[in-house]
């Protein structure tokens, strides 16, 4: 605090108090101070007299005994310099014998300093002075005002002003070190705006020559206006389709050298610094275009890896989900249909590989939304016992498939029902005992759990898996709970994974409160542990039914199988949708936009609407809102939605869009079922 801020500290005078009433006869008769000894008070301004000569308080307000906890007498008893933090009180000194050296210095404004109050609580003020004289005894009166909301706000602004520069500065260092050609322009008048290093390096082109042009500028002229054409038609954004672009979107573009390249364009719209603008992601495909007679198999595949490399993270659960769930999906229907032994097992072997596909993409998913903070535990009164065993139960088959002894342990103190995110303890016990399956050729994986007494009823869980596997370098112990981290990259090749699992486990378990540890030598097995509490439960056992049990309620008994529409531009996943409703009971009729599910619903009448979020020409946000106008005062036609997205906030989006409910993709049965059940209940029977 600078030096003239803390000598506007209040002194104080060891002085009796100055009485309201009257002393003397003359004071009877006139008592002319009186009112104004009254007015000072009383004021609802905290203020403060202070004798200069020795810095006692002579004089308080009404508003300073309430707000500062002192009492009056308290208060005249004091010297100025105690009510000032002790670091600060050289500094007052320093002002007084400086800025208020003179007989009478006059008025002071608004210098800040900090008191101390009774409870030992330090406050912010702000404080003007003024020269005023006492009972014959030269004074300053201290005006404050208690600042310390206004400058605890003042800090937290600086502090989220700071994070919105660094986060500005992370993600426009993330696009200009892509190492992938990327360009946002102005999606009105076309103009560049941004470019990454990249796109500089492969065009030819400086930063400052890309932003005196438009996007139009790095088109081969014949294709102009075509592009023009493209822009005006479609302005949500492309994504390549089944011949490399976009359909109708030129695939060349030149050089500041004049050379031609042939690109794929992923773009999307989005907002810079209040500016419509998109952003366009370049892939060079030159020379993999002139080899495509010969390599179309690796061409698709190139395609994919590059978009899903060059997605943001959102799109990377819509892409990755809708092949799940055809192949999910395609493949459930497959196992109900007649099929030989070895078809049989095959079949079960694509579903396995398909769920273990499904359990990294959520993993990842997983990953950021921690990261982010957007993940939140689910608290409720769970079976402990029911959750290790569950946790437990597809890492056991798996142990016993390949000849492991796999045991688990629940120590006699530990309570069966408790209070916390089950379905979460699942998933890192999940974690951990498939990682010791995994790493262990011979011998045996022990899961055991005991309990240490915790305050206020809650129980301190803590359980262990060891296993009898390959073990861990202890120099790498520390980096195991890195994301994408194995313990070395022969590990990664052998076994497989992502390196994600026990960065999720030490996320979760730290999110719900939990420590996690690792003990290993290298080829002599490992043990991870993880502790947390748990609360007393707010239920008795009688009322608790378990999350993995739950029964499915029957589907009503329609007297005529429901009519479901169905919007989804995947073929695949019209089939799974399709199929998977007639599994059900329904009737189902398909469409392939949007556009086309707005004619249908305006030409007939559904029992419900399964409606894909993302499609082309019209998504299903739009479209729903779009039949929700229509149907403003009339009866509402129940819309499911179905999303490949798993971000928070996927569900409010689509209620926000008029939809009534929501499953993911892949399409769980059991989860359509329910939704089928929420919205087309059966009529009532007289």
């Amino acid at each position: 605090m600078p030096a003239g801020a803390a000598a506007l500290r209040i002194a104080v005078v060891d002085t009796p108090p100055v009485r309201a009433g009257p002393v003397g006869p003359e004071r009877r008769r006139g008592t002319p101070d009186r009112p104004y000894r009254e007015l000072f008070e009383r004021s609802p301004q905290p203020m403060i007299v202070y004798e200069r000569s020795s810095l006692r308080v002579i004089a308080v307000s009404d508003a300073a005994i309430r707000n500062y906890g002192y009492t009056r007498g308290e208060l005249l008893a004091m010297t100025i310099m105690e009510l000032l933090p002790i670091d600060e009180r050289a500094a007052l000194e320093r002002f007084l014998a400086v800025e208020l050296r003179a007989a009478r210095p006059g008025r002071v404004d608004k210098r800040a300093w900090r008191l101390i109050r009774k409870d030992g609580g330090i406050i912010d003020l702000e404080v003007s002075s003024d020269d005023l004289d006492l009972d014959g005894r030269r004074g300053r009166i201290l005006y404050c005002q208690d600042v310390t909301v206004r400058n605890r706000a003042s800090r937290e602004l600086e502090r989220t002003r700071e994070q919105l520069r660094v986060s500005e500065q992370r993600y426009r260092l993330l696009f200009e070190h892509n190492p992938q050609p990327m360009v946002a322009f102005e999606r009105e008048t076309l103009t560049i705006v941004a470019v990454s290093n990249a796109m500089v390096r492969d065009y030819g082109y400086s930063r400052e020559e890309f932003q005196r042009m438009t996007i139009l500028d790095l088109a081969v002229p014949e294709d102009v206006e075509q592009l023009k054409g493209f822009f005006a038609g479609d302005p949500g954004g492309s994504r390549p389709g089944p011949g490399g672009v976009a359909l109708g979107y030129p695939r060349r573009r030149q050089r500041k050298d004049g050379t031609t390249l042939e690109v794929e364009v992923t773009s999307d719209n989005v907002e810079l610094d209040g500016r419509a603008c998109r952003v366009a992601h370049y892939t060079d495909v030159t020379q993999r275009n002139e080899a495509a007679a010969e390599l179309a198999i690796a061409r698709d595949r190139a395609v994919e890896a590059s978009n899903t490399k060059s997605a943001f993270l959102a799109n990377v659960s819509h892409e990755l989900r809708t092949p799940m769930n055809g192949v999910i999906g395609m493949n459930e229907l497959m196992l109900t249909s007649e099929l030989s032994d070895e078809q049989r097992s095959f079949a079960e072997q694509v579903a396995q590989s398909g769920e273990q596909m499904l359990a990294i993409i959520n993993d990842i998913l997983d990953v950021s939304k921690l990261e982010a903070g957007r993940l939140e535990l689910e608290v409720a009164d769970f079976d402990l016992h029911e959750a290790i065993d569950a946790a437990c139960a597809a890492p056991r088959t798996l142990a016993q498939a390949r000849g492991l002894r796999f045991d688990v342990r629940i120590g006699k103190r530990v309570p069966r029902l408790v209070r916390g995110d089950g379905r979460r303890l699942q998933q890192v016990l999940l974690n951990l005992t498939s990682n010791a399956v995994k790493f262990t050729a011979t011998g045996s994986v022990t899961v055991s759990a005991g309990v240490r007494a915790g305050g206020g009823g809650a129980t301190r869980l803590s359980i262990g898996v060891t296993d009898t596997g390959i073990g861990v370098d202890p120099a790498q112990l520390e980096h195991m709970f890195d994301p994408f981290t194995q313990a070395d990259v022969s590990t990664t090749r052998l076994y497989g994974g992502t390196g994600l699992g026990l960065a999720i486990v030490r996320e979760l378990v730290d999110l719900m409160g939990g420590t996690v540890s690792a003990e290993s030598e290298d080829g002599n097995g490992a043990t991870f542990r993880f502790e947390l509490e748990l609360a007393a439960p707010a239920s008795d056992a009688g009322s608790l039914e378990s999350p993995n049990d739950a029964p499915v309620e029957a589907l009503p008994a329609w007297i005529t199988p429901p009519l479901v529409l169905v919007a989804e531009d995947s073929p695949v996943n019209q089939i799974v949708a399709a199929r998977a409703l007639e599994r059900l009971g329904c009737r189902a009729e398909v469409v392939h936009d949007g556009e086309q599910a707005l004619a249908a619903l305006g030409a007939g009448r559904y029992d419900a609407v399964l409606m894909d979020c993302q499609m082309p020409r019209l998504d299903g946000y739009a479209a729903t809102k779009e039949l929700r106008r229509r149907e403003a005062g009339s009866q509402r036609t129940p819309v499911i939605a179905m999303t490949a997205n798993a971000m928070a906030g996927d569900r409010e989006r689509c209620q926000a869009a008029g939809m009534d409910d929501y499953v993911s993709k892949p399409m769980r049965h059991r989860e359509l079922a329910e939704a089928l059940r929420r919205w087309i209940p059966a009529p009532d029977r007289a």
